[in-house]
């Protein structure tokens, strides 16, 4: 969409009062209708697999621009519009519990939607993964959710926390990703100093030498452990990124970071039964699927890589938007840049229900509100205005 920029998700108290709620769903049927018209299920389905699209919907609807809520109150509130309407979208999951029922959900789908159930359950589970297993940049997932159109389409957006820093960060995905290289459209957060990142290109060769690794006895994996953790113990508090081999130089450049310490020097735990498991399998893929195989494995796998086999892994954090211009439309629920007035939230509601009504008849209005799309975009609006809600 050529949009960049940046938001920040703290984690906010508080709930969305029922008459806000109801209104954001109500608008959200209306703003998909007029998606579904313009771009068609795919395109629509697509436009939310853009972090800056979902956050510019988001404030749109009057929901805060910089809270972890953005992401739980904004789909929850998709979700419960899309149960009302027939358009060919629906959204599974949601937030705790919610995100368990995904399965479940997704089969009621059938019969439905022209869908392949359980393809979507294995796409759904397999991005959970990565972004808990593959990717440890200390979030911890706890919200999950899947739009899906009629014809297979599917996009997920999921959020987790950090307990310590008390913010929350958002994955979007879309259906065309390969899953183990480079597979996010977008991560939403604050940058952080470190993380184990098994999905990126840098990693390559890292993933190829852990399914290696696990094809290997067990024994000789635990010994390598052994090895990567008397490496640790000897580091200190030096980073085991600058350890130097036999040879005596660097094949590492030096790198010392307290965070990523941190992630490195935890207990180290090889979930045994999960590599049994793993035997055989022949890409990284299937081995993320593996049941039992978890975050401590995964990491211990990747220190074997890069410290035995000298096969480099990727310890930057991948977290990489300006949308507060759409805080505007209707203001925010914590004021800012304004309160949100109910009647005038009613009065673009029912402006909204006619544009909707009017173009499914006669198509008419559409040249319009592309003018209109076009001068909203030279509004200069005082962005300096939207401050951090609390």
């Amino acid at each position: 969409m050529g949009l960049t920029g940046v938001a920040d998700l703290p984690l906010h108290e508080g709930h969305v009062p029922p008459w806000l709620f109801s209104r954001m769903t109500k608008l959200s049927s209306l703003i998909i209708n007029l998606m579904i018209d313009e771009y068609g299920v795919r395109g629509t389905i697509k436009m939310f697999s853009n972090p800056i699209f979902f956050q510019s919907f988001n404030n749109i609807i009057g929901m805060d621009w910089d809270s972890s809520g953005s992401t739980t109150i904004t789909t929850a509130a998709l979700k419960v519009a899309l149960k009302s309407v027939d358009v060919g979208i629906k959204v599974v999951g949601g937030k705790g519990e919610h995100a368990l029922k995904v399965p479940d959900e997704i089969r009621s789908l059938e019969g439905k939607f022209n869908i392949n159930p359980d393809e979507l359950i294995t796409a759904s589970r397999l991005v959970a993964k990565v972004d808990n297993v593959a990717l440890q940049d200390g979030h911890r997932l706890y919200h999950h959710a899947m739009i899906i159109g009629e014809d297979g389409t599917w996009a997920i957006v999921q959020q987790g926390l950090n307990p310590e820093t008390k913010y929350a960060r958002r994955y979007h995905w879309w259906m065309e990703t390969n899953f183990i290289n480079n597979p996010h459209e977008g991560i939403v957060g604050v940058k952080g100093d470190g993380a184990l990142n098994m999905v990126s290109s840098v990693s390559e060769k890292a993933r190829s030498t852990i399914i290696d690794i696990v094809s290997q006895d067990l024994n000789k994996v635990s010994r390598d452990l052994a090895t990567v953790k008397a490496i640790i113990k000897s580091r200190g508090n030096r980073s085991i990124l600058s350890y130097i081999n036999d040879e005596g130089k660097d094949w590492e450049q030096t790198y010392y970071n307290p965070r990523l310490n941190v992630i490195i020097n935890r207990e180290l735990n090889i979930n045994e039964d999960a590599l049994r498991r793993a035997r055989g399998t022949y890409n990284f893929r299937d081995l993320l699927l593996t049941n039992g195989l978890g975050p401590s494995t995964m990491l211990a796998l990747a220190l074997i890589a890069q410290l035995i086999y000298e096969a480099p892994v990727d310890w930057n954090d991948p977290a990489n938007l300006d949308p507060r211009r759409f805080t505007f439309a209707l203001g925010g629920k914590d004021g800012s840049p304004y309160p949100i007035n109910r009647e005038v939230y009613d009065a673009v509601i029912d402006i909204l229900s006619r544009l909707v009504d009017s173009i499914k008849r006669d198509g008419g209005l559409k040249p319009y509100l592309r003018h209109l799309a076009r001068v909203a975009k030279k509004l200069n609006l005082p962005v300096d205005l939207v401050k951090p809600t609390y």
